[in-house]
């Protein structure tokens, strides 16, 4: 993924600039990973690209490859802090049609638990309406964040398969 232009009035844009705050669980090159602030459950990631991507289609092959190794990565750093116990949820809304609210490509990492589908599907059930809730306080976003990262930054896959055009890659 090379960089590219970005769009000023684009909340992902502004966090990945840095004109917007976030809790940070990884940063590279290309690619940011973020603490949802309207999170379905605690420990609720979105790792999205640096540049302005708007669907999936638009990310190379290797680029699509890197999402997942990321989100594997997240997934696996979510259970081990606790977070998750026994699984969790990829989503992807990839497009108005999918209800994608934002216009830049975004996967939702979500931990998940035995027994917490009724308030797991009324959580999603609202946003796929565009009620997202109340903000979870930064703080405690902040210390998922750096949990998170620590694990992450540890993970053999966030570290493999450089991107095209990566200078890392040579």
């Amino acid at each position: 993924m090379s960089g590219g232009p970005t769009h000023t009035d684009c909340i992902f844009c502004g966090i990945a600039e840095g004109r917007l705050p976030a809790s940070i669980v990884h940063r590279d090159a290309h690619w940011l990973a973020v603490m949802d602030i309207h999170p379905i459950r605690a420990g609720h990631v979105l790792i999205l690209p640096k540049r302005h991507v708007g669907r999936i289609a638009e990310l190379e092959p290797a680029a699509q490859r890197r999402l997942f190794a990321l989100a594997d990565a997240v997934l696996r750093a979510q259970e081990a802090e606790g977070l998750a116990a026994g699984g969790g949820n990829l989503l992807l809304n990839d497009g108005v049609a999918a209800n994608q609210h934002i216009p830049h490509l975004h996967l939702h990492c979500i931990p998940r638990r035995r027994g917490d589908t009724a308030a797991f599907g009324l959580r999603l059930l609202a946003r796929t309406v565009g009620l997202f809730g109340p903000r979870a306080e930064r703080a405690r976003l902040d210390a998922l964040a750096g949990a998170l990262a620590a694990r992450v930054r540890k993970d053999a896959a966030v570290r493999t398969e450089p991107e095209p055009g990566d200078a890392s890659a040579r």
